[in-house]
């Protein structure tokens, strides 16, 4: 019974202890506002990669509050304008736009650029390869609501089954409203540029083959663990196309045995055709293995790998007569700010700041948070174990002594 109190009080003390505390400098802030702060691959590290340990707090130990922000992709678009004759006929009170497809893409939507206008319009697509036969793509369709309050024109969008013909056809029926002024039809092209991902630069690599298995293999160990989100190969052969896959050492326990196991991640292909650049899942270690397999060919000549992650920031307000500092507390919870319901208004213009002389500390000389509640502290949890302890050993106790009778 002892024993087993023992082993509860150890379990309980032990997650008081085991805490990772870190601390950096935000640097100076020249203006006041929302500034974007990068979380580098060195703040992840320490954070666990989980940000729910993040915090920026102000000279008075305060939160500032954050929401995050993962920079991923932009998209800008262009525009494609197309060849069209517009031919309005009175007598039959239809408006045709015939609209010249000359490279013969495969279509299924116009953008129609409109002057603005508050009528309804019934119409028809049909399409055709020589502008004499006409196929029927859509009809007896209707649209309307084409004002824009702080412009003169408007841009509205047809769709139609996908198609490539050389000419399309739009028929408006003016018979309840005058004819519309079309000044320019084509397409949108949306064209993602990727934002730069942050390279992992602190990591070792070490080579070995095995002869007997055929294989490669490459033992890559950081020197904290790290948030790994893609990789890239820079290879020196000129043809080759190999197998390859990432492994993870772990431990499990298997009946009060404990063993060690390679756990499989993720498998790619290494091709010569390729950029070889691989998007990875969810991979947080402080060592990995990319093993190849070679078959009956020598092994590859890797010039570089690198590491990457997508950039991650924090967007929060601040003062430039203030100072700030970024912490990592493992024993916080994730915070609950305001700042997450207006995520869309933070999306680009803001002013960087970044985290400066990032260190671990010393949590015994150095307090996290200073404005804890008494609850939240380690004395409040000291006294709640010695109290568990003190009820247990009673009944404990009191149930021996009526064994013994």
């Amino acid at each position: 019974m002892y024993k087993q109190l023992l082993n509860i009080f150890l379990l309980l003390s032990t997650a008081t202890i085991v805490s990772q505390n870190f601390k950096g400098t935000v640097s100076e802030i020249k203006q006041n506002g929302f500034h974007k702060i990068l979380l580098s691959p060195e703040v992840r590290s320490a954070s666990l990669s989980n940000i729910n340990y993040f915090r920026i707090l102000d000279s008075k130990k305060k939160e500032v509050p954050y929401i995050l922000l993962n920079d991923e992709s932009t998209m800008q678009s262009s525009y494609m304008p197309f060849h069209f004759e517009a031919v309005n006929n009175a007598k039959d009170s239809v408006s045709s736009i015939i609209i010249e497809n000359k490279n013969k893409l495969k279509l299924n939507h116009f953008t129609f650029k409109i002057a603005n206008t508050k009528v309804k319009k019934n119409y028809s697509i049909s399409g055709s390869n020589d502008k004499k036969e006409w196929y029927g793509l859509s009809t007896n369709q209707m649209f309307y609501g084409l004002n824009e309050a702080e412009k003169t024109t408007v841009e509205q969008n047809f769709s139609f089954p996908l198609n490539d013909y050389a000419f399309i056809k739009f028929e408006f029926s003016n018979k309840k409203s005058l004819p519309l002024q079309i000044l320019n039809i084509g397409l949108y092209n949306h064209l993602y540029a990727t934002a730069p991902q942050i390279e992992i630069t602190d990591f070792k690599i070490k080579n070995s083959t095995n002869k007997e298995n055929k294989t490669t293999q490459l033992t890559v160990t950081f020197n904290t663990p790290q948030h790994i989100e893609s990789m890239a190969f820079d290879i020196e052969n000129d043809v080759f196309l190999r197998e390859a896959k990432i492994l993870v050492n772990k431990t499990r326990t298997i009946k009060k045995r404990t063993e060690n196991y390679q756990d499989h991640v993720f498998n790619f292909e290494l091709h010569s055709g390729t950029q070889n650049i691989f998007e990875l899942p969810y991979v947080f270690e402080k060592e990995i293995i990319i093993e190849i397999e070679n078959n009956d060919n020598p092994p590859l000549n890797i010039k570089q790998i690198k590491f990457f992650q997508k950039p991650l920031y924090v967007i929060c307000n601040l003062q430039h007569s203030e100072t700030y500092e970024a912490i990592i507390d493992t024993t916080l919870h994730k915070p609950v700010y305001d700042l997450v319901n207006f995520n869309s208004n933070f999306n680009s213009g803001l002013p960087q700041a970044i985290i400066t002389d990032f260190r671990k500390i010393n949590t015994k000389n150095e307090s996290s948070i200073n404005s804890k509640s008494f609850w939240q502290t380690n004395t409040f949890m000291w006294i709640c174990i010695l109290l568990a302890i003190a009820v247990i050993s009673y009944f404990a106790l009191g149930l021996i002594k009526d064994l013994k009778n």
